[in-house]
């Protein structure tokens, strides 16, 4: 089939969104379909190599930041940084401080540019874009949720043809985990947005029940299907290991996740352990536990190589599911699966990975996650298998979706 892929920022960014986004789109290349991409262009930001977009994904990039827009982003975000760097980041205080600053920005940004910020000007260059393709599909797939507005405003001026719209929510945009998208005038623009969906997919069946609860409306056109992993090369390893190596890879800002009771057990339990991922000043060096900041994905290989025990943390609320349980299922090392959230949230997180005997879970305490580091370090797992799960494969999860949205 002929498939449009909306993504209203550039793609070849360093983010957890650009590897969920890439992952959609090499599913949809190995499964056969041909894709064009529609995504904002890559000048002025800073590039990492190591994500790519398949050779045969037909590609029109929009360059959408004005010379006003781009110089005082800059200026707002080295004050920033400005400011954190001399305060005591090493404590969560400072932390909560970093935090408050991101608040700040976000509401001086939509202030001067809208509910969309500076995705705005994006939205009002691509509207240009034009093709004679009759698309099976248009997929608008967020982060960014302008995505979603500019697939209407193709669609309705003629500009392109598509047999179905699905728009891809990989995070709800008022119920954003970090608390900052929490305005009156985002919920309305939210709610306006998906009525304009044929469909709407979200990738976590809590946030799929807090937005049908949200949205009565449009509660009729949603359902879920969970991430894909992001790459499929090199997940399975067969190196032996004399002793056991642990690595947390991703963010963990503590407005979203709370990292503190792992670094506290991790500490206590004597283990090796890789931190990789920013506030990279939350918690320090110790003999035994390294500290890296956010790296890019070819940066990140050799770590994540001589790592056996993948530690995956849950966001402290609002059901989302970080992507990076997916990619750690496809490879066939240990997980450590550690709860946080509400306990209706846990328990319907606990029941559907469940199923899969693929994890050793813990609550987010010192105490059962130094129980569940005892347990991996004694070898008893019991009924939990160290195999790849193809459940998540990008072809697999990409069909469920198109068919779904039919």
């Amino acid at each position: 089939m002929k498939i449009l892929v909306i993504i209203g920022d550039c793609i070849l960014t360093n983010s957890s969104a650009n590897l969920c986004h890439t992952a959609y789109i090499r599913g949809l290349v190995d499964a056969g379909h041909s894709v064009t991409l529609l995504s904002a262009d890559g000048k002025d930001y800073t590039l990492d190599e190591s994500v790519a977009i398949p050779t045969e994904v037909v590609q029109y990039t929009y360059y959408g930041v004005s010379l006003y827009e781009k110089l005082s982003l800059r200026k707002r975000a080295a004050t920033a940084a400005a400011e954190i760097a001399s305060s005591t980041m090493s404590t969560a205080h400072g932390a909560h401080f970093a935090s408050d600053v991101k608040h700040k920005l976000k509401n001086l940004i939509r202030s001067l540019y809208g509910p969309h910020g500076i995705y705005a000007s994006f939205i009002k260059k691509a509207q240009k874009f034009k093709s004679s393709e009759e698309f099976d599909y248009v997929l608008s797939i967020s982060t960014p949720p302008s995505s979603h507005l500019l697939a209407p405003h193709l669609l309705k001026s003629g500009h392109i043809k598509g047999n179905h719209w699905i728009q891809i929510w990989e995070d709800p945009w008022h119920n954003d985990v970090y608390g900052f998208q929490n305005s009156s005038s985002i919920r309305r623009e939210e709610q306006r947005l998906l009525s304009f969906a044929e469909k709407i997919c979200y990738v976590s069946p809590l946030t799929l029940k807090y937005q049908q609860e949200k949205y009565p409306e449009s509660a009729h056109k949603m359902y879920w299907q969970p991430l894909p992993f992001y790459y499929k090369a090199d997940l399975v390893h067969a190196v032996s290991f004399d002793q056991n190596y642990y690595g947390y890879f991703g963010d963990y800002a503590p407005a979203a996740r709370n990292l503190a009771p792992f670094f506290e057990a991790a500490k206590a339990s004597a283990i090796k352990v890789n931190i990789c991922g920013n506030p990279c000043n939350l918690f320090p060096d110790t003999e035994h536990i390294h500290i890296h900041p956010r790296l890019s994905l070819n940066e990140l290989k050799p770590i994540e190589d001589s790592t056996n025990v993948l530690i995956f943390l849950c966001n402290r609320k609002g059901g989302q599911i970080p992507g990076k349980i997916y990619q750690y299922s496809a490879t066939n090392k240990t997980i450590l699966f550690i709860m946080d959230g509400t306990l209706e949230e846990q328990k319907v997180l606990r029941e559907f990975f469940g199923q899969f005997n693929r994890y050793v879970f813990c609550q987010n305490t010192v105490e059962d996650i130094t129980r569940a580091i005892r347990q991996i370090e004694s070898g008893n797992l019991g009924d939990v298998r160290n195999v790849p799960l193809n459940d998540f494969d990008p072809v697999k999860t990409i069909t469920n979706i198109l068919d779904a949205g039919r």
